[in-house]
C-alpha cells in the first residue's frame, strides 16, 4: 500500500529490501546522524537487514519508506513506533535523510500525513516524540505542525563524546486539527 503526497513528489510505502541501501548511508552519514537521537555511524549491511526484518515484524510499529514518486529513490523513513493501543499513544519518530530534499517541506509533509495516520486509523489519543535540543529546526516543524513541548531531559543522550538536552514533545488527538494544516 502506497500515499502520495503529490505536491511534494513522493509517496509513503511500507519499507523494502532495495530501500536498505539509502537507509544504511542515511544512517552513517554524521551530518545526518548528528541531528539524530540514539543514532551513531558504523552500520552495516547486517545491521539494515535486521532493521528490515524487525519493521516486517513489530506489531507495535508503523513504518513507512519516503519515497520519490518519479524514481521510487528512498528519501528516508517515518513511523510510529510503541504503539500503546490500551492507553492509545505511540512515538513518532522520521529520518530524512537526503540532504537535498531538506527545507522543501516534504517532512513536515510526512509528519502530518504520519499523526493523521495514528489519530485516524489508530484510534490514538497522544503521539509523542523527543527531540534533541540542538536541533533546533526539527523543533520548529514539530511546534508549527502541533506538538507541544512538555520538557526536556537533561543530558539524556550521549553523542560525539558529549552529553545533550533532549526536547520532549507531544501532540493529543483534540489539538491536533488546530493547527496540522
Amino acid at each position: 500500500m502506497s500515499y502520495t503526497l503529490a505536491e511534494h513528489g513522493v509517496h509513503l510505502r511500507r519499507p523494502e529490501p532495495r530501500d536498505l541501501a539509502a537507509i544504511l548511508r542515511f544512517k552513517n552519514d554524521p551530518e545526518v546522524a548528528a541531528l539524530l537521537g540514539g543514532f551513531s555511524t558504523g552500520y552495516a549491511q547486517a545491521d539494515g537487514d535486521d532493521w528490515l526484518a524487525r519493521r516486517r515484524n513489530r506489531s507495535d510499529e508503523l513504518v513507512y519508506a519516503i519515497a520519490t514518486v518519479e524514481d521510487d529513490a528512498c528519501l528516508g523513513h517515518v513511523g510510529l513506533y510503541q504503539i500503546d493501543h490500551r492507553i492509545r499513544s505511540a512515538e513518532f519518530a522520521i529520518m530524512l535523510g537526503e540532504k537535498s530534499v531538506w527545507g522543501k517541506g516534504i517532512g513536515g509533509a510526512a509528519t502530518r500525513w504520519m499523526v493523521d495516520v495514528g489519530f485516524a486509523q489508530l484510534n490514538l489519543n497522544r503521539v509523542s516524540l523527543s527531540v534533541l535540543a540542538s536541533n533546533e529546526r526539527a523543533q520548529r516543524l514539530y511546534a508549527q505542525v502541533g506538538f507541544v513541548e512538555e520538557g526536556r531531559l537533561r543530558e539524556g543522550q550521549y553523542k560525539g563524546g558529549h552529553y545533550h538536552d533532549v526536547v520532549c514533545m507531544s501532540v493529543l488527538r483534540r489539538e491536533w486539527g488546530r493547527t496540522s494544516q
